[in-house]
């Protein structure tokens, strides 16, 4: 059971994360904080779960959801269905041991530095799901209740939330992944490869020497190795040792029954298998309700991965997601991707040496495709470094096709400014709008055509990247009326006029209005100094020029 950690005292309060190792140490902390429902009443895996789990992740105040009544599954080896388990910023904040208000922006911060940290797993020798082990004729996986998400889904989806355990055969290092897979069959699942993923990577490499690829389906974790997951770490990096270093103790890993892959000992279960490089034993995938909001892909030929094992826990919990982002449709991998979008660019941007970074955001609205960058501008064309750094990342492959850098008297999560830097600080003429023809891009994207998303042909989508440069254009040169600088000043409030007013406002009579500035600029006096106060008319080129009367007659 999770215990709530001394240093947080905020409400909604914090814990350890080292005492959530499992989905049930997971689900209790859930339920403490009134995050939590069972669904008892029977229901249909066809549509009617993914349903329900839209509308919780849809609503402001959804919950996580446990199912453990499943049409077809009273007799079946595993009975419930876990989801909705990190559908809300609250949720979110609490998988990484932060109160349920800690604000985005806190978060994202604290997943910059967790991110960063490593310590390497250890074995153990047996593990909770080692208590049932299914080979040969006992595999069934459709025993397991996966539900059909959506209507136009080519099957039912086994993996939405599950990692996927695979290993480089070169170098050793662990890959972890979140994939989609459909069920095949009772022992075969059918899986959206590409080569740019992770273990689109090993699978390469196992094709080209013409050898099977070992891989294991993780399902029932702890929210953090889940997040870790579907979070877009760089080659170099090994989700096991991350897990360790933001927590600060190793992750137990325990070696599979059929393969020498080692997986987490904390999870519910496992299905151990083989993928194969020859298309004669792919089999039909597709189409899914992607998180771009459409159908994904055509019911076609994929690899494919024959179970060998399964090994579970008694009673064990499966996990699922409702996947399909669009604007008042969220999911939880929209929540991981955007937020660990956010923190890893951050950190990619000042590992290439780009100064000022202030602030990185991804909206859960956008599919994983547009990206805000708040920068404090230290030189010309500052964006367009930040921009090409972005699109050489590996995750570039499903995302980033549009990239928008603004300064930091902008907030990122606050659309009218966002809105305004675009209209007010974007000029295509001046070379704001920079478009980055025939790009590799992601498959899944809709407005590309489907003869330029083959995988099988091209390994990915093809993409006309885009800039929105929406930081003042340094081109422009200064302008001796506004200081020398390149930007007129923001019309701002003086601190003077402010005192006064606040001063008297009970005198005005009134006392009940209640201003609250929305733009930093308009609390932040070091902002306002900067962006408004550095450009304002300077008393010796009004004094030459005459200015202050000109503008003192305009006025009458």
């Amino acid at each position: 059971m999770a215990t709530p950690t001394k240093e947080l005292k905020k409400p909604g309060g914090g814990y350890d994360p080292r005492e959530v190792k499992t989905v049930h140490d997971w689900i209790d902390l859930l339920k403490d904080e009134g995050e939590y429902r069972e669904v008892n009443v029977k229901v249909d895996w066809d549509c009617e779960i993914g349903t329900i789990a839209r509308y919780c992740m849809s609503a402001k105040n959804g919950v996580a959801l446990l199912f453990d009544n499943i049409k077809g599954h009273a007799n079946t080896f595993c009975k419930k269905l876990f989801t909705n388990s990190v559908s809300s910023y609250g949720r979110f904040n609490l998988a990484f041991g932060l109160p349920k208000d800690t604000s985005t922006r806190e978060l994202v911060l604290t997943m910059k530095e967790g991110y960063q940290k490593s310590l390497s797993p250890k074995e153990v020798s047996t593990a909770p799901h080692k208590q049932n082990i299914l080979k040969g004729d006992d595999i069934n996986i459709e025993e397991i209740p996966v539900p059909k998400w959506h209507l136009w889904d080519g099957g039912r989806f086994i993996n939405t939330f599950a990692p996927v355990i695979t290993r480089d055969p070169d170098v050793g290092r662990y890959n972890m992944g979140i994939y989609r897979g459909m069920n095949a069959g009772p022992k075969h699942v059918s899986c959206l490869m590409a080569p740019s993923q992770g273990w689109g990577d090993h699978y390469s490499k196992a094709q080209q020497r013409q050898e099977p690829m070992k891989v294991a389906f993780i399902y029932g974790c702890n929210p953090l190795l889940t997040i870790l997951a579907g979070s877009a770490f760089g080659r170099l990096v090994s989700e096991y040792d991350v897990y360790g270093g933001l927590v600060g103790e190793p992750l137990e890993l325990v070696q599979c029954e059929t393969s020498d892959l080692m997986v987490p000992a904390s999870a519910e279960m496992v299905i151990e298998g083989t993928m194969s490089w020859d298309p004669k034993d792919f089999k039909m995938e597709g189409p899914f309700a992607e998180h771009c909001g459409y159908y994904g892909g055509g019911y076609s030929l994929k690899p494919t991965v024959e179970v060998d094992c399964i090994t579970y826990r008694d009673d064990p919990i499966f996990q699922g997601s409702c996947e399909s982002i669009r604007p008042g449709w969220p999911t939880e991998d929209a929540y991981i991707t955007s937020l660990s979008s956010s923190a890893l660019v951050w950190n990619h941007l000042e590992a290439c040496g780009v100064p000022g970074v202030t602030d990185v955001w991804m909206n859960l609205d956008g599919p994983f495709f547009m990206i805000y960058v708040q920068i404090r501008q230290s030189y010309r064309h500052q964006a367009k470094q930040i921009a090409s750094a972005i699109w050489g990342m590996s995750f570039a492959n499903w995302a980033f096709k549009i990239v928008m850098v603004v300064e930091e008297d902008i907030d990122l999560r606050d659309h009218g400014q966002l809105e305004w830097a675009l209209c007010t600080r974007v000029n295509a003429a001046m070379g704001d709008l920079v478009i980055f023809k025939n790009h590799f891009g992601s498959v899944l994207d809709p407005s590309t055509p489907f003869e330029e998303r083959d995988l099988m042909k091209f390994g990915s989508g093809k993409w006309a990247r885009m800039l929105f440069d929406a930081t003042r254009n340094w081109d422009l040169g200064g302008r001796p009326f506004w200081n020398n600088q390149v930007f007129p000043p923001v019309v701002v409030l003086s601190k003077e006029e402010e005192e006064l007013v606040q001063g008297r406002w009970e005198e005005y009579g009134l006392g009940d209005i209640k201003y609250e500035p929305r733009m930093e600029i308009d609390k932040n006096e070091d902002l306002k100094q900067r962006y408004a106060f550095n450009s304002r008319p300077t008393p010796e080129y009004l004094e030459d020029h005459g200015g202050q009367h000109a503008i003192t007659d305009r006025t009458k």
